[in-house]
């Protein structure tokens, strides 16, 4: 079946190639910088250019959308990271959580089921049945579950990560900041590409896209594909077999841009994909040393079984004075995960009572928002917007004994120990407005704020009972922005973030956690210097959380569930640099301190003055891209990241903490006529880690767990495009 599967893939791609004369799509020109701003996508919205003239050793615009209008990334008055497609293809970042290499102060870790990850911006924590921490859009559109943002990254234009809250623009969950994905859009002109990737543990990953115009610019569209397949780097010491294999993982995208009138646009997106992978493995680590690495070693394999829908369609009508914008969109996200619970087996560990869980679960979610927004050429520009989501998320989690039977186990009535299952709809209404106006020439005042009142309610599917909270709460930003000259700008922020409440499921204990605000006061400077061969970005910032949320599992009634911290003061900041050394090799260096520290918590006094769970204080990026012109035809290229991190304190007692960790990146290749090829590599020293570690003492399962960090992969890329 997994053969078939990935030979079908293969053909596909060969066949598009062939018929297309498929040429080179994704991977970064020889000009393209890599980890620092790169050059601004096309007006049509495909990959990234290179640079309009090979020699110019100047970096081209970067065009943002950060705050919801198009400008220039070095005039928004914030930290902003930019990731383009060539970005992603120089170093071979193929999933979401993989940009964490380029941009500091942001940790995306995998954890649990297949398409679960915790992700962790300026140390404000995704926690368990709680929302993320930032805001997700994608194409416009809000995130509502977190297993929405882990996916696989293919036929993208540009990610921009948005950090410090962001609330009067996106609302409740951009608290931390916002994580904005476009995908790339229909181009007027023909488009065809394709690649195909080979790597270590039989992993293959393979996507296409074709592109181009039904009716010449007025209906455009866009097709794209994406199917991976592993046997996994991970190994089971019990079973032999990897714990991370894929069995498939595909995604199929469609796009439409409608051109009706002159001043109308609508663009229309529909994707739909499909997962079966492993899931859920942990390892056990006897020795309570987080330190000590551990393969997985149960004896129930984990599998998850996943499916996604996602739909927006995003109406822009120019009225002179303004954008009026109408967006609506739908996702449904479903994931049935079977795992072990007590991650060992029965030879090993005959004392360990043998459990697994079935976990079924699904989420539906509606959104929509108008949007009012000024011409940007005026000295006062506005902004506002008012939104409605309404979603229905349904967990069922069921603790099995294991009597190593697994096609039979997990739904005998007689083996059933723990049932748990609960349905959580929540419906949100927001409004917002923001102004910009320019006080003198030079100086700009930004004013914003936005409310929120988010409803949710949770009906106990086992016992019938019905629970009901309301979570409310205004963000205010305001912002005061000096430019010293077109490549030279200061700015100072006060905001405030917020982030809803839950609950937990029914039979835990402590039903409802608390919403979660933050409120943040920030300085920066953006400046480029020598031409633009120098950037340097720099942002300080110092904020106080309330109600700190945070993840732990409750192994006596098989509940992931989310407590709070009263209050914590979270301070850091970043510096990041970019030098254009000479024409084809340019260099950059980022780094983020980020220090969370409990101020007030009446349930455990004892723990103020720790660290908050999953805190790594310190994050060093860097490395370079190096590009030349080998003939007339052939051009060779090669890029590095290396990422230095600081030990990670696992839990409140701050008892368990990973040592420093440091991880290589690395890709070289050739690009000849319309081919690519290329040699990459992920964690090229073998850095041993866990990306998520739970103790004993937070679990109460008898023993540590880790989740273990994907060990050395490599392989190599033909990639192409027409």
């Amino acid at each position: 079946m997994r053969g078939r599967r990935i030979l079908a893939a293969t053909l596909l791609a060969g066949a598009a190639m062939s018929a297309w004369g498929v040429a080179y799509a994704q991977v970064a020109s020889p000009e393209q910088p890599t980890g620092g701003a790169p050059v601004s996508p096309p007006a049509n919205g495909g990959a990234s250019e290179p640079l309009a003239n090979p020699s110019d050793s100047t970096v081209g615009e970067v065009i943002v959308t950060a705050q919801k209008r198009s400008e220039r990334l070095q005039d928004v008055p914030a930290q902003v990271d930019v990731v383009t497609a060539s970005n992603l293809a120089a170093l071979h970042i193929t999933t979401t959580p993989d940009i964490q290499s380029l941009v500091p102060n942001l940790t995306i870790a995998h954890t649990d089921t297949y398409k679960n990850s915790t992700i962790v911006l300026r140390s404000i924590s995704q926690a368990n049945n709680s929302d993320v921490p930032v805001a997700v859009i994608v194409d416009g559109v809000p995130e509502d579950d977190p297993k929405q943002f882990n996916t696989q990254l293919f036929d993208v234009s540009q990610i921009e990560v948005l950090k410090g809250p962001q609330g009067s623009l996106y609302g409740r969950n951009a608290e931390a900041g916002a994580i904005i994905i476009t995908t790339a859009p229909p181009t007027n002109a023909f488009h065809a590409a394709g690649d195909i990737s080979y790597g270590n543990a039989n992993s293959v990953n393979v996507n296409t896209s074709l592109s181009g115009a039904i009716i010449p610019d007025k209906l455009l569209f866009r097709l794209s594909a994406d199917d991976a397949y592993s046997d996994g780097l991970i190994t089971n010491v019990f079973t032999g077999k990897g714990a991370d294999y894929i069995d498939y993982d595909y995604d199929v995208r469609g796009s439409l841009l409608f051109r009706p009138l002159d001043r109308l646009q609508i663009d229309t997106v529909l994707q739909y994909g499909k997962a079966k992978a492993g899931s859920t493995y942990f390892s056990p680590v006897f020795s309570a040393n987080p330190n000590d690495f551990q393969k997985p070693q149960e004896n129930f394999p984990g599998v998850s079984n996943s499916s996604q829908l996602f739909f927006s369609t995003k109406l822009d009508y120019d009225l002179d004075f303004a954008t009026a914008s109408f967006i609506v969109g739908y996702a449904r996200v479903a994931e049935h995960q079977v795992s072990d619970v007590d991650f060992t087996n029965p030879e090993q560990h005959p004392e360990v009572f043998q459990v697994g869980d079935n976990q079924p679960s699904s989420n539906r979610t509606d959104t929509e928002e108008v949007r009012l927004v000024s011409k940007t050429n005026t000295r006062f520009r506005w902004l506002v917007s008012a939104d409605y989501l309404d979603s229905s998320q349904v967990l069922s989690t069921n603790i099995f004994v294991d009597t190593g039977h697994p096609a039979s186990d997990p739904t005998n009535p007689a083996l059933q120990l723990v049932s748990s299952n609960a349905n959580n709809s929540r419906t949100d209404y927001g409004a917002s407005a923001q102004v910009d106006y320019d006080i003198l020439k030079n100086l700009t005042l930004t004013a914003g704020v936005r409310y929120d009142n988010d409803q949710r309610n949770q009906t106990n599917l086992n016992g019938g009972g019905f629970r009901q909270v309301s979570f409310n709460h205004s963000q205010p930003k305001a912002t005061l922005t000096y430019k010293f000259s077109p490549t030279a700008l200061t700015y100072a922020t006060y905001g405030v973030g917020f982030r809803s409440g839950g609950f937990n499921q029914p039979n835990y204990p402590v039903p409802i956690f608390r919403d979660e605000t933050l409120t943040n006061y920030e300085v920066g400077a953006k400046t480029q210097w020598f031409n633009r061969r120098l950037t340097v970005n720099a942002a300080a910032y110092s904020g106080t959380v309330r109600n700190y949320q945070f993840s732990f599992i409750d192994f006596r009634t098989a509940t992931p569930a989310t407590g709070t911290i009263d209050r914590v003061r979270v301070s850091g900041g970043e510096v990041e640099t970019r030098l254009q050394i000479v024409d084809g090799l340019s260099a950059f260096a980022n780094a983020g301190v980020s220090i969370p520290i409990i101020r007030q918590y009446r349930a455990f006094p004892g723990y103020v003055g720790n660290e908050t769970p999953r805190a790594n204080n310190n994050v060093i990026q860097g490395g370079f891209d190096f590009t030349h012109r080998l003939t007339d035809d052939i051009n060779v290229f090669a890029h590095t990241n290396v990422r230095h991190i600081s030990d990670v304190y696992w839990f409140i007692d701050n008892a368990d903490i990973q040592q420093p960790k440091t991880y290589l990146d690395a890709s070289v290749g050739f690009v000849r006529g319309p081919i690519t090829f290329t040699v990459w590599g992920h964690n090229l020293t073998d850095t041993r880690s866990y990306d998520t570690y739970f103790p004993n003492q937070e679990t109460g399962a008898g023993r540590d767990v880790g989740f273990l960090t994907r060990p050395a992969s490599y392989g190599f890329e033909i990639a192409a495009k027409y």
